[in-house]
């Protein structure tokens, strides 16, 4: 080996001893999708909400649209000995007052989020927030089983003016049939929470009764909630 090549060796091995002897760069913490689900006291969103619903079998209706406020208020231990925070949700009346509708509890911890909704508890989200992430809404109550996915993460999304920089959208895998319909989307904003949820369930009959034509019976509840406004207070 002639002396430049034997130089060359010299210098890459002496760079790859110092390079290892140099103290360890500093590891980016793993974002683990935490901030999707807000816990400090203070943190209020607004909706709008649009609710209908339709019973064929004894012919009622309806529809409502509101303004709804939920507010992070209070901490406190849930009866696991967990930390947990009650929600208070307002609605606007007539007069444009905020007046107290229900309180809700909410729960984070190291694995997943969990919401108690009109004293159901509710798996909302797991973590951490990526692809290939699949479980059951009702895990923690007796109700049917729903299977939840996250089908978008970490992606931007604007609605009433407002933009947000990373959400997360979680859907149900259920199978849609020609009977039963279960829709159920939710999307969350980093640092913001719930921002757009989705909830369809119906049903659909055919009542064969001749020589009347076949009827088309529906039973179903159908609601929206999208964000106006949001913030601390």
């Amino acid at each position: 080996m002639n002396a430049p090549k034997v130089l060359v060796v010299g210098l890459s091995t002496l760079v790859i001893l110092l390079s290892g002897c140099k103290e360890d760069e500093p590891i980016a913490p793993l974002d683990l999708g935490y901030g999707y689900f807000p816990t400090h006291l203070g943190r209020w969103v607004e909706y709008q909400v649009d609710s209908v619903w339709r019973d064929d079998v004894i012919n009622s209706s309806g529809q409502l649209t509101y303004s709804l406020r939920e507010v992070i208020e209070e901490d406190h231990v849930d009866n696991e000995g967990r930390p947990a925070q009650r929600i208070r949700r307002y609605v606007l009346d007539t007069l444009g007052n905020w007046v107290v509708r229900d309180v809700w509890t909410q729960t984070l911890d190291a694995t997943s989020a969990e919401r108690t909704e009109e004293n159901l508890r509710l798996l909302k989200l797991v973590f951490p927030v990526r692809g290939g992430q699949f479980w059951d809404l009702n895990s923690r109550n007796t109700e049917d089983e729903l299977e939840m996915t996250y089908t978008a993460w970490d992606v931007p999304w604007s609605v009433n003016g407002m933009a947000f920089d990373s959400t997360a959208l979680v859907e149900t895998t259920f199978f849609n049939n020609l009977v039963d319909t279960v829709i159920h989307t939710e999307r969350y904003a980093k640092g913001v929470g719930l921002v757009y949820q989705r909830r369809v369930v119906s049903n659909t009959q055919t009542i064969f009764n001749p020589p009347a034509p076949p009827q088309v019976e529906i039973r179903g509840s159908y609601l929206t909630m999208t964000a106006t406004a949001w913030g601390d207070q």
